[in-house]
């Protein structure tokens, strides 16, 4: 369990700002880079917020996690986000938000705010469906689809390493989300997440969903948003009490890219 100093960071590091500009942002603090000119200049200041020392450039799509509004400023906010890998590997997964710096509000959108897909689930309940149903003109069986497909669990017959306190570290050598030092009764996981989208659609390559157990099957706690068709987000805040978490995976062109997780217990 985390002490109480832990919990204040992660409480103070994750708070939603009811300011005019974000009014609505209430589900995740997640933000991406909307910008027409396809990107969005990070400050990264010294000293003071007024004395700029460096600019990195996020491209269209990026995503980021909100953190407050820059002090002493009205048009900038405050971000963190993870530090690009220097190879182009075909997924990354984000744990750690290594990265800083303040960013222009008006060239960025946060993703629960973006154009939201419509839910619904399966005849069998055990998979979520989310149309893009913002252009009727589009035949219903051409219009894209994100599937979150979920199952019961066989954690219980893979390989755990353990800690000295019995918390389970590992499952098959990768951490696992949402448990800690049981597995729960009926504990259930994503089995898999389906792109559908005419031309191009995939299936999300194992290491972006490997061991994200007690997903969430309430429409409140998970939705699928974009900016355009080659840019599209999920989000899911899963588990429960000491053991939440909450994850966002980037689509683009039809395939996920990265996903940012980090775990926020209640």
């Amino acid at each position: 369990m985390m002490n109480s100093a832990t919990k204040t960071l992660y409480a103070s590091f994750f708070t939603i700002f009811s300011l005019a500009f974000i009014q609505g942002q209430s589900k995740v603090p997640f933000g991406v880079v909307k910008a027409e000119e396809g990107y969005a200049m990070v400050r990264v200041p010294k000293d003071n917020y007024r004395k700029i020392v460096d600019k990195i450039r996020m491209r269209k799509g990026d995503v980021f996690v909100y953190v407050k509004p820059a002090p002493g400023e009205t048009e900038w906010i405050w971000i963190k986000y993870p530090e690009k890998q220097d190879d182009d590997k075909p997924f990354v997964r984000y744990e750690t938000l290594d990265k800083e710096g303040m960013v222009n509000k008006d060239r960025i959108a946060f993703i629960d705010q973006l154009p939201q897909f419509t839910p619904s689930k399966s005849k069998n309940g055990r998979s979520l469906i989310f149309t893009d149903n913002s252009n009727p003109k589009i035949p219903a069986a051409q219009r894209t689809k994100v599937i979150i497909d979920v199952y019961p669990s066989n954690a219980g017959y893979r390989k755990q390493e353990k800690d000295a306190n019995g918390n389970i570290l590992t499952i098959d050598k990768v951490k696992p989300w949402g448990i800690s030092s049981q597995l729960p009764e009926g504990m259930t996981e994503i089995k898999s997440i389906r792109v559908q989208q005419p031309g191009r659609g995939s299936v999300f390559v194992r290491e972006a969903i490997k061991n994200m157990f007690q997903p969430t099957m309430d429409f409140n706690n998970v939705g699928v948003t974009s900016i355009d068709n080659d840019h599209i987000f999920l989000y899911m805040i899963n588990g429960s009490g000491e053991n939440r978490y909450t994850t966002l995976w980037t689509i683009k062109e039809g395939r996920v890219i990265s996903q940012i997780i980090y775990k926020n217990p209640e």
